[in-house]
């Protein structure tokens, strides 16, 4: 059977592989019993080196075999489903991160074109948090930076041992600390107690039931979240995402409501 071989090497060109890869992949072929290993660096009439790396690039792929110190050429149908797999992913990634920085590029010019056009800021005003632990995390950093007062407005408080320490930092640095929670169990009583005893002000919120928690630091940072459900009426209480933000308005609601509830709230 006569091949056009200037055609076969530059359709698996085409596939991805190098020039090296295509001779040695191509001169392995034409080998029906293989080719001992030791010879294969030099069988193909191309530079050591280049020969050794096409070799281990080759057999990476699948598309050569090495069994008892003899290289043959894989299947070509199977060459090609693999290398064709190989181009879907690298094309797929590719198309991602395009997609990305598309979106990226989008966020960066639309409020640019309506803010010069209508008059209309559509800046982010909160960050999403991924979920519960990276609230934690959030509201640990922000403690980290509080320098004036902070507030935290809790139900149970049952993430206190994910912040006990950033909270200690914060009022050995003389940060004034405020914590409206609902102390009515033994859990939740000696909580609020250890945190008494630190120095660190606590009121029991005596509103039945308020769907806001959050962190709020020097009214500049503030980490929260709404719940969906009462947290002590069902097994799996559910909340809306958390999130982050620095907006001068969306703290001033958090205060406003953390201040009522404080003064409204009593002694444990």
């Amino acid at each position: 059977m006569l091949v056009d071989k200037d055609k076969e090497a530059k359709l698996l060109r085409d596939l991805g592989l190098s020039e090296g890869e295509v001779t040695v992949y191509l001169g392995l072929l034409r080998r029906p019993q293989g080719e001992m290993l030791d010879k294969v660096v030099t069988a193909f009439e191309i530079p050591t080196s280049e020969a050794e790396d096409s070799l281990k690039s080759l057999a990476d792929k699948g598309l050569v075999r090495i069994s008892r110190n003899k290289v043959e050429s894989v299947q070509p149908r199977i060459v090609v489903q693999t290398m064709l797999e190989r181009r879907r992913k690298t094309v797929e990634a590719q198309l991602a991160q395009e997609s990305s920085n598309a979106l990226a590029l989008e966020k960066i010019l639309e409020p640019v074109y309506w803010e010069n056009r209508m008059g209309l800021r559509s800046e982010e005003i909160i960050e999403p948090l991924r979920d519960l632990p990276d609230m934690e995390l959030h509201t640990a950093q922000i403690l980290g930076n509080a320098t004036k007062e902070a507030v935290i407005f809790a139900e149970t408080f049952g993430w206190y041992d994910k912040v006990r320490e950033a909270l200690f930092q914060a009022h050995d640095r003389g940060v004034t600390l405020r914590i409206l929670m609902m102390a009515y169990d033994e859990s939740t009583l000696k909580r609020a107690r250890e945190l008494q005893g630190l120095g660190v002000q606590v009121r029991h919120c005596t509103e039945e039931w308020y769907p806001v928690r959050g962190t709020l630091v020097d009214d500049q940072e503030l980490v929260f979240l709404i719940w969906a459900t009462r947290e002590r009426e069902v097994v799996h209480p559910v909340y809306y995402r958390p999130h982050y933000t620095k907006n001068a308005g969306l703290i001033r609601i958090f205060r406003d409501a953390f201040q009522k509830r404080w003064e409204e709230g009593s002694t444990v």
